[in-house]
């Protein structure tokens, strides 16, 4: 046997591998929930949306992306809510004597990436990651341009508020 032969005989032995692969991970990527890759379908009026599915149990974590409300509902009935503003937070519930809780860790501000972690008697059991639709991303330029209007306009605003106030408090 040539030396070419074997070499085409080694890619095409690879060239299958990596077809399988891409098949496994095409299977893999139809699933509800996303691996390792993060979810810019999240929005400022839908919120986030997570979906566990654990001892025949449907979990729905919901998170607002302007209140800092989250709630947790099992086979859609609400088992948790509270608010939050922090970076991180963290709701407890119990299915059938264990004990279940729902972490939120805001990552990235910026983007508005935040994992959610499913937790279950104390052992970890999965995390998805989203982030804001890409359109809702603070960037640099967006700063730059967003930070001066809004000096600007709370300068205009404070001059004529103060002195409309002295005026009303103006003793004659």
């Amino acid at each position: 046997m040539k030396l070419s032969q074997m070499n085409y005989g080694k890619t095409v032995l690879l060239g299958s591998v990596i077809n399988k692969l891409k098949e496994c991970m095409m299977n893999e990527s139809t699933r509800t929930e996303p691996l390792t890759e993060i979810a810019n379908d999240v929005t400022y009026t839908g919120g986030y949306h997570f979906y566990f599915e654990v001892d025949g149990h449907h979990i729905h974590a919901f998170g607002s992306a302007k209140s800092g409300k989250e709630k947790i509902f099992v086979d859609n009935e609400l088992v948790a809510e509270k608010r939050s503003l922090r970076f991180k937070s963290c709701l407890s519930f119990v299915i059938a004597e264990n004990v279940y809780e729902i972490e939120f860790n805001m990552v990235k501000l910026f983007t508005g990436e935040l994992h959610c972690t499913l937790i279950k008697n104390g052992t970890h059991v999965r995390t998805q990651k989203k982030a804001l639709k890409t359109k809702y991303h603070l960037t640099k330029k967006r700063i730059l341009i967003g930070l001066p209007i809004c000096v600007i306009l709370g300068f205009i605003f404070g001059f004529f508020l103060s002195t409309e106030i002295i005026q009303f408090f103006e003793i004659k």
